[in-house]
């Protein structure tokens, strides 16, 4: 779930390139200007889902959120950040 302004910034190839290797997990975004909660669960399918909240003036204002989408998946994935 993203604000249309700054959707063009979310980019969910990349983190799907770089943690393609962990099964059975799904990544939700949350950045609109609304905010959002994290969460975490197993759907229906025993997928782990994670929600992860991008604040909504931190990716307006960064003109690249990879960097900040990535170290949040793996903080919540309990990897250590590189």
């Amino acid at each position: 779930m993203v604000d249309e302004d700054i959707n063009d910034k979310i980019d969910i190839e990349y983190i799907e390139e770089e943690l393609g290797s962990f099964q059975n997990i799904g990544i939700v975004y949350i950045c609109t200007s609304e905010g959002g909660a994290e969460d975490e669960y197993v759907d229906a399918d025993g997928t782990q889902i994670y929600v992860i909240h991008i604040p909504y003036e931190l990716a307006k204002k960064n003109f690249d959120v990879r960097p900040i989408m990535l170290a949040r998946a793996k903080e919540r994935l309990g990897l250590t950040l590189n």
